[in-house]
């Protein structure tokens, strides 16, 4: 704040100037603070304008009997700070907010007044409501001048302060008790309300939430010492510390690669050093993508950050045949040139190992940026994508049908060329550009030409819309950059406890057996995880109708023609190698979703095989997948170490129970316990580098990067257009 300079003579203790009692007749140089009579500031800051108020007097009200002037010009303070404190506990008890004025001081630079003033004395400066260009709505006025306060002076024989001028007229109306700790002088976060919310914060639970928490604590709203506003300044204010929300972002970064060496980051910034994209990837998904890596599924989601940033998540299927995530992006624009460069970060994460084949929705700068960082990659194009576009481009119900019966219908490719020249004949849409060009992509579609490439059984990016619908419950669209990177490590922590137990639930006991043949059931029982072990149960039990027709025995292998119940023109030939005591059937089931066949499993049980080969059983669905990384990095510690830690929490938690028991008996014992808790918390955090303390230390290491600039894209929604731009939505039925 500025100081300005000047010599005043002094005052007498009836109000006139006179500076005898301080032994010091010359000029006094007096350094006044100037007074605030300028506009207040948009957001109502906290705690600035009562000084020294102490963390234990914010929830009671005022005890001091109000009293009158005779006395306060009669009291002494043995220093500043109790006359502040006294001057502050009068107000609250009257029904007005203090604030501190001038002080002056001598040529030796010591103080020697002290002023306390009603917060409204004063006056807003004219400018501010003149300004013409506001964009906000004039907050109302709460300077008028007031002149009541109190003046305090040093006697020079005993060093104690009296009250040398004291006015107690205001003009304006004082407040009922009732609203005083609506002021914000009397609003105050503790540190301990500070550390509780932030804890909440971090697992997704919202502001106002956490403002019913802590009233349900105190006893009601009434006793909460500070409104949901406050929080949110706090917010506010905590990431104004960050340097921006990219650098906290980053910041973050920073501190999980100290626990993970394996945390991967890289961001890209516009000409005006705007974040544009951004990508990461934490360790374990990078462990994970060793494994599960065959098959990439990713797909952009909109409105989950308040800059409108498109989300691209990469995800596959693990050994349980659950989402897992690969890593996650941010990006500005959806051209070709953004995925190029979020598809070169991944490829760059994972060691140089690209997908062998990738599934997307069919965007076309999507589409070309796979071309080029994946050329070896089959790309196919989601199902329900398609027929979607079908009905919009081609709006005819029975066309859409037999579509979708020539794309998922597992025939040759004889048959599916006979199926479309049969639909286009029906439909009549043979000269329609949309089919046309839809026919020349079928290598990406159609089952009859992806049979044989692995995809693990996608066939649509419903699982990408499944990961978004979970990771909607722990991103908001009002969150920034940090928060939602926090919040989306979150979601992923989920996916991975929810494998956790999956893990647990395949190697704790042995399921019933159900089917006709027992010791292949229970060889897939113990080979496979329960969930892909029910699905191979499945094939097991509907071997059974199937028949072998005919075997042909060659040199190095046996061919059997295999046939369905009662349907001779199904046929599939399966060859059994005795070299390699392998099974290769014409349906290719097995090379698709690594499983075998019906067909496979119809000749082991007519050759009397009583187990699983090991090349029917593809380490991807097995119980062992990841016995291989297990250790270090995908537990993001030291097997060891881990079992340490959660030991040594067991056993402190087990004590906190007991403090908790007895030290909330007492309001003192409760408040002087969690005092020194949160105090004894924070200096752990600052000195093992976690937790909010460390998060939002330092950040000005990143401080170059600014924020992203709010962005436009074809999932925004009409919630982002002017009211009197939008057109009128016309209903439609359900063939249109």
């Amino acid at each position: 704040m500025s100081s300005c300079s000047r010599t005043i003579p002094g005052l007498d203790a009836s109000g006139e100037e006179n500076f005898d009692g301080f032994g010091d007749t010359g000029d006094i140089d007096a350094t006044e603070s100037l007074l605030d009579i300028g506009m207040e500031t948009e957001e109502e800051e906290l705690g600035e304008e009562s000084p020294n108020e102490e963390d234990g007097e914010q929830n009671g009200s005022a005890e001091h009997v109000v009293f009158g002037r005779a006395q306060i010009l009669e009291m002494e303070f043995a220093n500043p700070d109790e006359a502040c404190r006294f001057y502050e506990q009068y107000s609250r008890a009257k029904g007005f907010a203090m604030r501190q004025g001038k002080k002056l001081k001598n040529r030796k630079g010591e103080i020697v007044r002290y002023t306390y003033l009603c917060n409204r004395e004063g006056f807003r400066d004219r400018k501010w409501l003149e300004m013409q260009d506001r964009k906000r709505e004039h907050k109302v006025v709460t300077r008028c001048g007031c002149q009541a306060e109190m003046r305090i002076k040093q006697k020079a024989e005993s060093n104690n302060w009296y009250v040398s001028r004291f006015v107690d007229e205001h003009n304006h109306d004082l407040l009922p008790a009732k609203f005083v700790s609506y002021l914000p002088a009397y609003r105050k976060i503790s540190d301990v309300d500070r550390a509780h919310m932030e804890s909440l914060r971090q697992v997704g639970i919202s502001i106002p939430k956490i403002y019913e928490s802590i009233a349900a604590q105190a006893g009601g709203f009434n006793l909460v010492p500070f409104t949901k506003r406050d929080m949110y300044n706090v917010v506010r204010r905590q990431r104004a510390m960050q340097s921006g929300d990219v650098n906290a972002a980053l910041q973050y970064f920073n501190v999980c690669a100290r626990r993970d060496d394996n945390m991967y980051w890289q961001y890209q910034v516009g000409a005006e050093q705007n974040m544009c994209d951004l990508f990461w990837s934490d360790g374990r998904s990078q462990d994970d993508y060793k494994l599960f890596g065959d098959v990439l599924a990713f797909d952009a989601t909109y409105g989950r950050n308040k800059y409108n940033l498109p989300v691209i998540v990469f995800s596959g299927v693990n050994h349980h045949n659950q989402t897992c995530v690969f890593g996650a992006a941010m990006v500005s624009s959806e051209t070709q040139a953004s995925y190029v460069w979020v598809l070169s970060k991944f490829l760059e994460c994972m060691g140089g190992k690209a997908p062998k084949a990738v599934i997307t929705d069919g965007d076309k700068s999507m589409r070309f940026a796979i071309q080029e960082v994946f050329p070896e990659a089959h790309h196919r194009l989601c199902a329900w994508h398609l027929l979607k576009n079908a009905t919009v481009n081609v709006c005819k119900p029975r066309f859409t049908t037999l579509l979708r019966n020539c794309m998922l219908a597992d025939v040759e490719v004889e048959e599916f060329e006979r199926q479309w020249e049969a639909m286009m004949d029906e439909c009549l849409v043979r000269e329609v550009e949309w089919v046309k060009d839809l026919y020349t992509k079928k290598m990406a579609w159609a089952t009859a030409y992806i049979r044989g490439c692995f995809y693990a059984g996608l066939r649509t990016t419903s699982r990408c819309e499944s990961l978004h619908a979970k990771m909607g419950r722990f991103v908001e669209r009002r969150y920034g950059i940090l928060d939602f990177v926090t919040n989306f490590q979150r979601c992923v922590e989920f996916l991975r406890d929810n494998e956790e137990e999956l893990d647990f639930r395949s190697l704790y006991g042995s399921p019933v057996l159900q089917t006709q043949f027992p010791e292949l059931e229970k060889s897939g029982a113990v080979n496979y995880t329960r969930e892909i072990f029910l699905r191979f149960r499945e094939a097991l039990k509907s071997s059974v109708r199937v028949t072998i027709v005919e075997c042909k025995k060659l040199e190095d292998r046996t061919v059997y023609v295999t046939q369905k119940y009662r349907r001779p023109q199904s046929r599939w030939t399966v060859a059994h190698h005795f070299g390699t005591d392998s099974f290769f059937c014409s349906c290719m089931r097995m090379e698709s979703f690594g499983l075998p066949c019906v067909h496979i499993l119809a000749v082991l049980v007519q050759l009397d095989i009583g187990y699983l080969p090991k090349s029917l059983v593809l380490q991807r669905w097995s119980k062992t997948a990841k016995v291989e990384i297990e250790g270090p990095s995908i537990m993001n510690e030291p097997g060891e170490a881990n079992e340490v830690y959660r030991s040594r929490m067991g056993a402190f938690l087990q004590h906190c129970k007991r403090l908790a028991r007895v030290a909330c008996m007492r309001e003192s014992d409760f408040k002087s316990c969690l005092d020194r808790i949160v105090e004894e918390t924070y200096v752990l955090e600052m000195k093992n580098g976690v937790g909010t303390a460390a998060q939002g230390s330092a950040a000005g290491g990143q401080d170059g990067v600014r924020d992203p600039v709010a962005v436009r894209t074809k999932g925004t929604g009409r919630a982002q257009e002017p009211f009197g731009c939008r057109g009128i939505k016309r209903r439609k039925c359900s063939n249109c």
